[in-house]
């Protein structure tokens, strides 16, 4: 009794449980970390290996998870041998893991001997048990509510009943699946007998899963094997008895044969359903160029009732044409509505518009990186360059691999069976994928030969254009679409399909021939409202002179550069560095480009002129007037003023023609190759017409109301010239004069400094005149008269002595002579000589006089 005496704790410990009574199952792997303590985090450290190979199993499990250590505990609903082996013992070899089996053995051993002791040694209480368990079995039988009655089959009656029932469901559910498992049997018999032949049985099953992988050429290859095997020793296959004369050898030839059939049908019918699939894939427009030739050498091999290259080519070209025009009806249509929009929203805009389109193109020109988006006809550009992008893209993309498949076809290399005549057919659908390519592109951009455009005045507008869309915009996408298109050109020529690379290389001549002339146009038309751009603000660089200067430069620069690559000139090289000869522009596209860049000039210049005598009308209606720093002072000149503006223009177009254009003419020429001289001094010559047009005005209006005071002062003041007496001072109206000349010097030094000298010596040159056709019609000088002209005309000759020319001089001279000529003397005598030159050196006393009494008056005309 004292054996079977077990501790409570050691109890509780070995099955880790709380207490003796526990109300709920716990598994060993949630006792694990929790309640029970460190001693649970991991196997009992008393517990041992149980295939003896290790001594301890705290060092192994000690870092293991929790879930892990669950499965590998003996005690474990969840214990998992094989995870027991791979966890504590991955390197076992076979050798120990023998020993381990020898040593569970052993242990089992173990436990049944221990049990015959426990039943020897407990032999009374087992003795106890049987008579408890006899008495117990007596009452159940003779008693009369025992379960054990004879009437109720000692207890089983019901229990048959029940058996009866299971075995009658059993029957309905079971007896299929036994006669299926017999079947199974008869069938695993005859695999038996087929087992030498396995291969060409499991053929239709092999292949479906090859095919089912798309592991076409292993298909094939088992395909030519089974033909091979049942070609070359049918009788080997099945291990029948087939000794001659045997009545059972015709009987099993025939099974074979019949055998065979069925399995060789089923193979063809695999097959046939591999070449649809394939088939399929042939025509599958997607799929890489080398995977299509794979899939027609397989197909080739399998000797198919079509020829899979002309299926190929077939279903490609038609592939590539409706790809092309589903592109081109897709993006037209695109393009046709952002035409019509865009017609909508500029209904209303004005040449004043279109002039603030062109003013934001040359400030998008100025920055780092340049965007046109949001510029007049931008998105109508977009949608053309779209076109072009995924029209090109479309047959580039698609054109090689079906032109590879071609000479592959044409060269031999795929052995079709297509007939002799059919082989062109092949070519002619590249080279009309290509053709139609071509025709779509100059159906829209309605492209004709550069030869018969070139001896033609410049085209208009094509309707294809954008509205009211600025050259610099225009420019910007037409020589992003030439990019592309001189790409996919340059792409396409490279697979020499057939006569094509002629056309696409009169193809992108043409284009880029079209595109010039639409910039042609533009160009000019940008210039005829360049203008209005104008807004007086000085240039603090160049004296005298408008930023307006600057943008147009920036303008005709950048529209000649973009001519120049339009044309076909190098992207990415400086044009003005462009020697070698396969860079260099056509004569066709210079004498085009050459004609609009003159064209705009001469637009530019009129517009000088228009600026100068219209009404300052600004783009930005804040603005009114124009700023001038002078020093630490800045000073405001009114545009609205008709002087300011003509005096302004007068200076820019000199700048113009002396700077601007020569130096926009010398880089046109460089980059051209074309002759500019004659038309430079075309240009020169209009230049200074329209210059003599401003000045000639301007000097004319101040002029006319200085030369109204001589004339006023000489004949209409009341002066008699006869009988005045000697001078004593300079006639006021002299001095009234003269200060008019100091105010036109200080505003015209105010606004363009450059033009104080021509302005006063030509107004100096016109006053003389005048003063000599006022003096003509003086009929006599006395000697006062005389006196008091020739003072006057001195004062006025030495007061403007910086500013007389050679001309002015010599018309003084004319009036001394005039004076003197007039001059009436009442005596011829010595006496009356002396007299003269003694007033004469009193004259010059006075005009000393009056010179220093007005040298602060007139300082501004001292050199």
């Amino acid at each position: 009794m004292t054996s079977l005496e077990v501790d409570e704790t050691e109890l509780l410990k070995m099955y880790k449980l709380d207490t003796l009574n526990p109300t709920q199952w716990t598994d060993a792997e949630d006792v694990e970390g929790g309640a029970a303590g460190p001693s649970s985090a991991g196997i009992l450290p008393d517990e041992p290996d149980a295939l003896g190979l290790r001594q301890g199993l705290q060092s192994v499990t000690r870092n293991l998870p929790k879930d892990t250590r669950s499965q590998i505990l003996l005690s474990s609903k969840a214990f998992d041998p094989k995870l027991y082996l791979s966890t504590l013992h991955p390197d076992a070899t076979f050798a120990d893991l023998s020993r381990a089996v020898q040593h569970l053995e052993d242990s089992i051993a173990q436990r049944s001997e221990a049990l015959k002791v426990l039943v020897q040694d407990n032999f009374d209480r087992f003795v106890a048990v049987k008579a408890t368990t006899d008495g117990v079995y007596r009452e159940m039988k003779d008693g009369s509510g025992g379960p054990l009655r004879p009437d109720a089959d000692y207890g089983v009656k019901e229990l048959k009943d029940i058996l009866a029932q299971a075995s009658a469901k059993a029957d309905q559910v079971f007896m299929p699946v036994l006669e299926n498992n017999l079947k199974a049997a008869k069938l695993r018999s005859t695999l038996g007998v087929f087992e030498r032949s396995r291969f060409f049985f499991n053929l239709p099953g092999s292949l479906g899963e090859a095919i089912a992988q798309e592991r076409y050429d292993v298909a094939l290859r088992d395909y030519k094997k089974g033909k091979y095997m049942l070609d070359s020793r049918p009788g080997q296959l099945l291990a029948f008895n087939t000794a001659d004369g045997s009545a059972g050898n015709s009987k099993q030839q025939a099974q074979q044969k019949r055998v065979f059939k069925k399995v060789w049908d089923a193979v063809e019918a695999t097959m046939m359903d591999m070449q649809e699939q394939l088939f399929a894939l042939l025509r599958e427009p997607k799929r890489g160029v080398e995977e299509q030739e794979q899939t027609i050498e397989v197909l080739l091999e399998l000797d198919s009732r079509e020829d899979p290259v002309s299926v190929f080519l077939e279903s490609q070209h038609e592939h590539i044409r409706t790809l092309m025009r589903a592109a081109y009806d897709t993006h037209a249509a695109r393009i046709q509505g952002t035409s019509t929009a865009a017609v909508n929203s500029l209904t209303s805009k004005g040449p004043k518009d279109q002039a603030k389109d062109v003013l934001a193109c040359i400030r998008e020109l100025t920055k780092q990186e340049q965007s046109y988006d949001r510029n007049l006809g931008a998105a109508g550009w977009k949608a053309i360059h779209e076109l072009i992008k995924n029209l090109s893209e479309t047959l580039a993309q698609t054109l090689p691999s079906f032109w590879r498949v071609c000479q592959k076809q044409l060269d031999g290399k795929l052995k079709s069976r297509v007939s002799a005549p059919a082989t062109p057919q092949s070519r002619s659908w590249a080279t009309e994928s290509v053709e139609n390519y071509v025709s779509l592109l100059s159906q829209f951009f309605n492209l004709t030969d550069v030869g018969v455009l070139a001896r033609n005045p410049l085209s208009p507008v094509p309707e294809w254009v954008p509205s009211r869309t600025c050259s610099v915009t225009a420019a910007h996408y037409m020589r992003l679409t030439l990019s592309d298109l001189a790409d996919a050109v340059n792409e396409l020529a490279a697979l020499n399909v057939g006569s094509t690379p002629s056309s696409l290389k009169s193809l992108l001549n043409n284009t880029r021939f079209a595109f010039t002339e639409v910039l042609c146009n533009l160009w000019q038309s940008d210039a005829k409202v360049f203008y209005m751009l104008e807004d007086w603000t000085l240039n603090p660089d160049e004296e005298a002179t408008t930023l307006y200067l600057r943008d147009l430069a920036t303008f005709h620069k950048s529209n000649a550069r973009s001519a120049y690559f339009i044309a076909g000139g190098k992207e990415g090289s400086e044009p003005t560095t462009s020697k070698s000869s396969q860079h260099t522009v056509h004569s066709d596209f210079s004498a085009r480009i050459k004609a609009s860049f003159l064209d705009a000039l001469y637009a530019f210049l009129d517009g000088l002129v228009h600026l100068a005598f219209s009404e300052f009308d600004p783009l930005d209606p804040s603005m009114t007037t124009s700023h001038k720093v002078v020093g630490d002072s800045r000073i405001t000149l009114d545009v609205q003023e008709l002087d300011t503006r003509i005096l302004l223009s007068v200076t820019n177009l000199t700048h113009l023609s002396k700077t601007i254009i020569p130096a926009l003419a010398k880089q046109f020429q460089e980059a051209f190759h074309v002759k500019m001289s004659e038309d430079l001094k075309t240009i020169e010559e209009v230049a200074q017409q329209l210059d003599e047009i401003l000045f000639t005005d301007f000097v004319k209006r101040k002029g006319d109301a200085i030369s109204e005071i001589f004339r006023k002062g000489i004949l209409e003041s009341g002066i008699n010239w006869q009988a005045i007496p000697k001078p004593s001072e300079v006639h006021p109206f002299i001095y009234e004069a003269l200060l008019s000349l100091v105010q036109v010097h200080a505003q015209v030094r105010s606004i363009a400094k450059p033009l104080v000298s021509r302005t006063i010596s030509a107004l100096v040159s016109e006053l003389v005149k005048v003063i000599l056709d006022a003096f003509n019609k003086i009929t006599r000088f006395g000697m006062g008269g005389m006196l008091q002209a020739t003072l006057e005309i001195e004062f006025l000759h030495q007061t403007l002595s910086q500013y007389i020319s050679s001309s002015t001089e010599s018309t003084l001279k004319e009036i001394y002579d005039t004076i003197s000529r007039k001059y009436v003397r009442d005596t011829a005598s010595a006496s009356e000589a002396d007299a003269l030159q003694r007033e004469l050196e009193g004259v010059k006393k006075t005009l000393v006089a009056s010179r220093k009494a007005t040298a602060l008056e007139f300082l501004c005309f001292r050199r």
